[in-house]
Order: C-alpha cells, then structure tokens, then sequence
C-alpha cells in the first residue's frame, strides 16, 4: 500500500513575474521528518521569493500593493461625475499608502455636451487591509472620499461603497454608492503593435505602420504616477524612424512623450499634442494580454510629417507587451509605402507591386475586401491629373477582384497584388496653384503622389482602411539654374540691375521653344489671357510673366499677365533672350535676363510675387496631335520687396547651390545702397536683422546709412540636412518697415 503523501506550496504575493511554488513531498508516517520538512518550508520563504512578515497583511490574504484603476458611480443627485480615476497603492502589514489622481467633473449643462471639469489633481491615500476587508480614505482637494470593500482573493479586484463629503461646487454629501478598482499589469517588456494613420492630410490616411521596441515601468513608490521609458521603432512611415520614449502611466492612463534623435519632442502616444485635456492612451488587458490602445486623436500624434497640410499626423494606436499577435492587424500590405525613383516628363510607365493578404493563420476568411485608387492624391495642379493633358501620372491593376472597383474575398494567409505603374506628366504643377496658396513651389521638381486603400470590415482598431502611399516625381526635360529671382525695392520710373540665368535641356531629345510674341499677352482690358488647350492654335510666347490668378474653366484657361493696365507694361520685363524660337537640343542650354521696372498701376505694398514662365511644345507624334506644352514646365519665381530707399546689389536673394552637410559654405555678399532719387530718401536707421534656416549673416549696416551711402551683408550656409534647403533675411529699420532677403541651398 502506497504512503500518503502531503505537498505544501508556497507562492510569492509581491506580483513579481517571477513567481515560483515550492512544494515538499514528505512520508506521513515520519513525525520527524514531517517536523522537519515544516521548518524547512519556512526557511525556504524568504529564499524563494516570499516576503517578510513586515510587507505581508496579518491576515495572510492578497496583498494591494500596486497601480490601481478605480471606477466610481456618480450619485443620482447629478451633482458630479467622475471621482479617483487611477494611482499606486503600498502596503506595509495592514497599512496602505500611496496617490492616485482625482477628476471630478460637474454633468453637462445639455444632452450631449460635455463635462466641465471642476477639481482635479493628485491626492494622498491612506488606509488599510484586514483579512480581505479594504478600508481607504482619499483626501482629493477640498473633498474626501472614503471607500470600504473587500480585496478579491487574486489580489486583483477590489468593490465596496463609498461616501464623500461636499465641495464646494463640485458635488454634495454622498454615501453608499459603489466603487470598484481593478489592479493593472506593468507595461514592462518588448513590444510589437502598430499605428494607424487617421488624417486624409497627412502622409495617407488608413497607413498601418508596424510598431515595435520596448518599455520599461518605473517602480512603485505609492505616487500617483510611475515613469515609463523606452524606445520605439516605425517601420516604412516618413513621419517617425526611431523615438525614445519619456512618460508615465496611472491605473490604466497612459502618456508617453517620443522624443528624437535631436533630443527634441516629435510626437507624443496619448492625446495629441496641444490638447488642455488629455485623454490618455489605456492599458486593456484581455486573454491575448497586456495591450496599449487608444483611438482616433488618442493614439499617436507625430509633431511634422512630410506632403501634408498640417503640422503632423495622428491616429490609433495599439501596442501589446510581450505579445506577437495582440495587436495583429487582419491584412498586411508589403511594402507599406511605395517609393519611384524620379523619371523624365511623359517617359515609359514602370511598375511597382504591392502584396495584399489576409495575415490570419487560421480562421474564416475575409470577405467584403474593396481595393480604391486615387491617382492624384496630394496634387497641387488645379487642373486634374496633369497641367494640360489630363493623362494620370499614376495608374493601378490588380488581381484581387474579378472586376474594377468589385468586391472579393481573401482565405487566411492568401494574398493577391496590386500593380502600380508610374509615367510623370509633370515636373510641377501648372502655376500658382490654389493648394499651394498661390505662389510657386520653393523647389521642383514637386512630388506627385497617389494612394491605393484597402476596405475592410475587421481591424484591430477603429479604423478598417489599410493604405500605401505612393510617391514619385517627373524630371522636366527643361531646369533653370535657379527655382527663384529675387529683387529689392524700385522707385517708380527706376529700373533695377538685371539678372541672368539659364535653362537647359536635360532630356533626350530636342524642345522647341516657343517663338516670342509681337503683341502684348494681355487683353488691355481685362488684363486677362484665355488660353486653349494643345494645339493651342492662340496667341501664346515662349517667355512671359505671369501674376497669381489662374482658372480652369472648361477647355480653356485663363491667367493673368504681368501687364499693367496703365501702361501696358510688364513689372518684370525679359531684356535679354535667347531661348524664344529655339530647338534646344539635349545638354544645350539658352539664358534670359530678367528687370524689374515698377508699372504705375500696380500696387507694391506687399511685394510681387509672380513668375517667368517657359513654354515649349514637344509632340509624341508628327501630327502636334498630343502635345504637352510644358514638357514638364519648371516656373521660375519672381519676388520683389516693398517700397524702400533700400537697393540691392544683385539681388534680394542669394543661391548657394550645392553644399555639403554639416560644412559651411564660401561667403556671398549682397550690397545695400540707400538710394537719395527714391521719393521717400532720407537716413535709414536699422534696428537688426532676423535670420532664419541655416544660414549665417554678418555685416557692416550698423546704426544709421545716410542717402548715397551703403553696406555690405556676408552671408554663409552650412545645411542640417539633405535637400532643398532655404532660409531669409528680415532687414528691418525705421519704425518695424522691412525688407526681405531670400536665401536659398541644396544640402547633400
């Protein structure tokens, strides 16, 4: 007959994640090894993971140390919602200490309004356990909460009812309403969830970034709050790469600053940046996990995003701790962002593939699935898919539906592709266009853009589009040696200096420039031009300035020229030209010189800002049936500064071109002369200059400059970064009157 056998287990209640049981098997029928074995037990409490008697309760139950979530019933006076919302609890014996954060909130005034928030803060608690029994007291501003219940037997949950006192006019006495508190789990470990875009402005509304890293929570010291820190990695999204993380959590609240590699804040996980209200990102625990989640406006918010209208971007978010699957998206879209390398206006399409599939291993499949396109996402043109012609720079096939646009159907861990094929039909927009409120682009070529959406009806968030958005540019077969020409203030009836640059033909084949006009451009009456689309069998010149008011209206398109209505005259008038009429054949080049003469019947209160335009007609075929006119047009900008005695010498700008990153470039001068035949002469007084971008300024126009007289500014750039880089120079003098010095470089 078998010995009956007796196993004592004893288990850590501190809520390490390392707990460990121990059991001792021993023969019943052994009085002295049964004695033996029962001080061997207690000798093994402390050197197992067990606590001391002075961290345990004397009842010997769960303890209630940790970070606490509570929920409390506003009364049915109405007087007040809301109450302690989350904190850490300490338990010494019987005794518990520790903060949480209060939030009491006076009812909104109408149906469906929201609450005021009339107390919050953090508060001290004290208390204490007895044999299951909880007894805590919350001294939240100028109003107490007592709250007595009982401790689940997991440690885990805690319910009662409490009472509270009068504030004043925050709420009145109550007492016996319910309370609950749930214990949450450390966010501590490594991480892997996703974000998913929610703004149309942004880079594409419905991108679903991979998300992976780390986070570490602070240790419990019974505040309010504990720390959490970490670092976090953005998988395919231009928003964010890498960020550490800077935070903290309390009960189941959860805001996290990211923080960039420059040491400054570039998003943040919880409300959006700017919010006086945060709701927090929330800890929800369910049998897949520890998971971080947080909907539309609560998720990420990123400080600066790439193409958009706004400052950055923001939407769901949802990260698991320690888990591959918690937050699994039901379909992956790879790559996450499709990228074209730039390619000549009007050259072959070439194509990209994305893969589409439903990433469940098991399970039913996924059905309703619809795939959208739109070609021309982010356009700044306001003319449609290109300038003139209409074709899309971007077209989608797939075998995903069985028709266009139709519905299909995906089984777990089958995919289908969707092919994009890229043929630019601009370099930049046809300009001054409404998007980019009616000025030039600062650089060219402009991006084009489009984005392919997948519809679906399940997600791990919010949100059930699933996007990848596409980029690409189109190389003009014609580029300037400048984006931009910069002039200083003209009196009436002064001309300035002339300007020179070049453009020149970097395609593969020859452009015909347009022949000069004999006549004005302009309708002397209306100061407008109606143009036709190609053929164009009206009057157009291959150079002529335009001012920044252009409507699409049917076939047609109508623009202003830079022609004053008094005399006929152009402000910025072309003295020198070699390029209207030419056949530019590939790696030539022609050069223009460009003035500015002020006109009497336009305004300079503001400046001008128009620009030079170069038209040219290059046929896909002998019969000028399917001409483009621009052959990937890149404008060159035109800006002058208001009245002033000021003149500059070139220019009001200066172009650094080509410059190393982190390395400072050769010095450029630029004179100012205080012209005594202006109408308003006299002696300017400076009173400083801004400097803006990456650029350094010295000079010698310090204190006064008397007419006749003038100064030198010496201006250096050193980029930060790779690509078009520009800044300005804000002199100012007399009483706050300005004037404005473009700079301009390329970081590489």
């Amino acid at each position: 007959m078998r010995t009956p056998e007796i196993s004592f287990r004893m288990k850590r209640t501190t809520g390490s994640a390392e707990e460990r049981a121990i059991c001792c098997a021993f023969s019943f029928a052994q009085k002295s090894a049964l004695l033996f074995c029962l001080g061997a037990v207690l000798l093994f409490l402390s050197g197992c993971g067990g606590s001391s008697s002075s961290s345990n309760n004397s009842s010997g139950t769960a303890q209630i140390a940790g970070n606490w979530q509570f929920t409390m019933t506003p009364p049915s006076d109405g007087s007040f919602l809301g109450g302690i919302q989350g904190g850490f609890l300490v338990q010494n014996n019987s005794t518990v200490t520790g903060g949480v954060v209060y939030n009491v909130q006076l009812p909104p005034s109408a149906p469906g309004g929201i609450p005021t928030v009339c107390s919050s803060g953090s508060a001290p608690v004290t208390g204490t356990l007895n044999g299951g029994r909880v007894s805590l007291t919350v001294s939240a501003g100028d109003q107490t909460f007592t709250l007595d219940g009982g401790l689940s037997s997991d440690g885990t949950t805690m319910v009662g009812t409490y009472t509270s006192t009068a504030s004043k006019g925050c709420g009145t006495k109550q007492a016996g309403l319910q309370w609950t508190a749930l214990l949450i789990p450390s966010v501590s470990g490594d991480i892997q969830g996703n974000f998913h875009s929610a703004l149309s402005t942004a880079v594409a509304q419905g991108q679903d970034v991979v998300v992976t890293g780390s986070l570490t929570q602070g240790p419990n010291i019974g505040a309010s709050n504990a720390t959490v820190t970490g670092t976090l990695t953005f998988q395919g999204y231009p928003c964010l790469t890498t960020a550490s993380v800077n935070g903290q959590i309390s009960g189941n609240a959860v805001i996290l600053q990211l923080i960039g590699t420059n040491g400054l804040n570039v998003g943040q996980i919880g409300a959006p940046i700017g919010y006086s209200k945060p709701s927090p990102v929330n800890v929800v625990t369910s049998a897949i996990g520890t998971v971080l989640q947080g909907a539309f406006g609560y998720g990420i918010t990123t400080s600066a995003c790439p193409g958009g209208n706004l400052a950055g971007d923001l939407g769901d978010v949802c990260i698991a701790i320690g888990s591959s699957n918690g937050c699994t998206q039901p379909i992956t879209l790879s790559p996450p962002t499709l990228a074209f390398l730039p390619q000549l206006v009007g050259s072959a399409p070439t194509a990209q593939t994305i893969m589409l599939t439903n990433s469940a291993v098991s399970g039913t499949a996924l059905t309703g699935l619809s795939i959208s396109f739109n070609p021309q996402s982010g356009l700044t043109s306001p003319f449609g898919a290109s300038d003139f012609n209409e074709v899309p720079n971007f077209t989608e096939q797939d075998n995903c539906a069985t028709s266009p646009g139709g519905t299909f159907s995906l089984a777990p861990l089958q995919s289908c592709s969707i092919t994009i094929s890229f043929s630019p039909q601009q370099s930049c927009p046809w300009l001054p266009s409404v998007s980019l409120g009616g000025v030039a682009p600062s650089s060219c070529p402009y991006p084009l853009k489009a984005i392919v959406t997948v519809n679906t009806q399940v997600s791990a968030d919010s949100l059930t589009a699933f996007a990848v958005p596409i980029t690409g540019s189109g190389l003009s077969a014609i580029v300037p040696t400048t984006p931009e020409v910069d002039f200083g203030s003209e009196a009436l009836g002064e001309s300035s200096a002339p300007q020179t640059f070049s453009f020149m033909n970097q395609g593969n084949t020859p452009v015909q420039i347009l022949p000069a006009l004999n006549t004005p451009c302009v309708n002397p009456t209306t100061g407008v031009l109606t143009l036709v689309r190609p053929p164009f069998p009206g009057l157009i010149g291959g150079l002529q300035v335009d001012t920044n008011a252009i409507v699409r209206n049917g076939n047609t398109i109508n623009y202003s020229c830079d022609s004053d209505l008094t005399s006929q005259k152009p402000n910025f008038q072309i003295s020198g030209d070699n390029c209207s009429g030419t056949l530019l054949g590939p790696q030539s080049s022609c050069s223009v010189q460009i003035m500015f003469v002020p006109q009497p019947n336009t305004s300079l209160a503001s400046g001008l800002d128009y620009f030079l335009e170069l038209n040219t007609q290059q046929c896909n075929s002998t019969t000028t049936v399917d001409c483009e006119i621009d052959s990937g047009r890149f404008p060159v900008e035109l800006t002058a500064n208001v009245a002033s005695p000021l003149r500059m010498t070139p220019g009001a700008g200066l172009d650094f071109g080509l410059q190393t990153r982190g390395t400072a470039s050769a010095p450029l001068t630029i004179t100012i002369f205080n012209d005594p035949k202006d109408p308003h002469a006299g002696i300017v007084n400076f009173t400083g200059n801004s400097v803006k971008g990456d650029f350094l300024e010295t000079d010698n126009c310090l204190g006064s400059l008397a007419p006749g007289a003038s100064c030198t500014m010496n201006v250096t750039f050193q980029p930060r970064v790779v690509g078009f880089d520009q800044g300005t120079i804000t002199v100012t003098y007399a009483v706050q009157q300005t004037q404005i010095i473009h700079l301009r470089g390329i970081g590489q």
